[in-house]
């Protein structure tokens, strides 16, 4: 069974070799190859490599497109803060109100800025890897997209005492949301990763996510034809699990470190995927033994009825990360195949 096989089976609720495991490695390519962060998330063909190099290294169950959310607020005019040890980070935002937010154009994904290199990476890996590895890409979720715009402050202040203009402003960055989704998916992405900070209790109440922002959730996941997993985002996602299944397209929903496994399930419901729950902070800091049963404790958590796949829980996993570390992550979810059934 290949990685598109068993990654595809566990989103459907059928039968694996094993369960997968995610890693969520950008910057860590760059690592591989000798390649400095800003020439890998500036030239295709050079995060491409770093893709195959952590393919060839580690053989995790997935393929990347970049995890830079900097490209898109650069695409709507805002400035670009360069690492050599990391991804890139937004610097600077295009708009200091919502009003100039809400007089930006919007981006063109197959012409703006670095948008067209993400697309052209993703052509590229599934030129290599469609039907073996699942092609995955990774996007802001529509309710936050205006953060990338404005800046997190003053979008929560628009969200919190301006709410006819924060409407406006989803519908307004709603439109390159589903553009954006779908231009991912036309070049060839197999699933999108949508992180959506607005579902998460360390940012928005239940009644706030419920009343302003799931319904704008809804009607831009009903205009992306292709599989969704809603990702935390960073902060705990257990409170609105419940209010998340029937949203166009999901097949699963990513967990923070945070997050209680066993009642992520029980609020979620049996037919999606559960993703995630390994704590990013520790992974560079335990033993690959620590790592080993802590990936092998969630695993018999939550693997045992299907629909789970392991993986950390936030962006980047940091480059000080030793490779023996991200090796045990495989490791467990080979020992865990054999032989632990259901209910054990």
């Amino acid at each position: 069974m290949n990685s598109y096989q068993r990654v595809m089976n566990t989103l459907s609720g059928r039968a694996v070799d094993r369960p997968p495991v995610f890693a969520v490695l950008g910057a860590y390519g760059a690592k591989l190859t000798g390649t400095d962060p800003r020439t890998l998330y500036s030239d295709a063909s050079a995060y491409v490599a770093g893709q195959k190099a952590l393919q060839a290294e580690f053989g995790f169950d997935l393929v990347m497109t970049a995890f830079d959310y900097s490209a898109l607020a650069e695409a709507f005019g805002g400035e670009t803060a360069w690492s050599a040890v990391q991804a890139p980070n937004m610097k600077r935002p295009a708009a200091g109100s919502a009003a100039q937010a809400l007089a930006l154009p919007l981006p063109d994904p197959g012409q703006t800025g670095r948008l067209p290199v993400i697309l052209d990476a993703t052509r590229q890996l599934a030129s290599v890897y469609k039907k073996n590895v699942p092609i995955i890409s990774v996007l802001p979720g529509p309710c936050i997209m205006p953060a990338l715009l404005m800046g997190l402050e003053n979008w929560m202040e628009t969200v919190l005492f301006h709410k006819d203009i924060a409407l406006k402003l989803l519908r307004h960055t709603g439109v390159f949301f589903v553009d954006w989704a779908n231009a991912l998916l036309a070049a060839g992405a197999d699933c999108l990763v949508v992180t959506e900070s607005m579902a998460s209790s360390d940012i928005a109440t239940r009644a706030l996510f419920t009343q302003q922002f799931l319904p704008h959730l809804t009607e831009t996941f009903a205009r992306i034809d292709g599989p969704k997993v809603l990702h935390h985002s960073g902060g705990r996602l257990n409170q609105n699990l419940d209010l998340l299944p029937g949203l166009d397209g999901l097949v699963g929903v990513t967990v923070s470190s945070k997050d209680d496994l066993t009642q992520a399930r029980q609020s979620l419901g049996p037919d999606l995927t559960l993703i995630g729950n390994l704590d990013n902070l520790t992974l560079p800091e335990v033993t690959a033994a620590e790592l080993f049963d802590m990936s092998l404790a969630r695993l018999r958590i939550a693997a045992p009825c299907g629909h789970y796949i392991l993986c950390n829980s936030a962006a980047d996993i940091p480059l000080t990360t030793p490779t023996v570390n991200l090796r045990a992550m495989l490791a467990a979810a080979v020992a865990y195949s054999t032989g632990v059934g259901c209910g054990r």
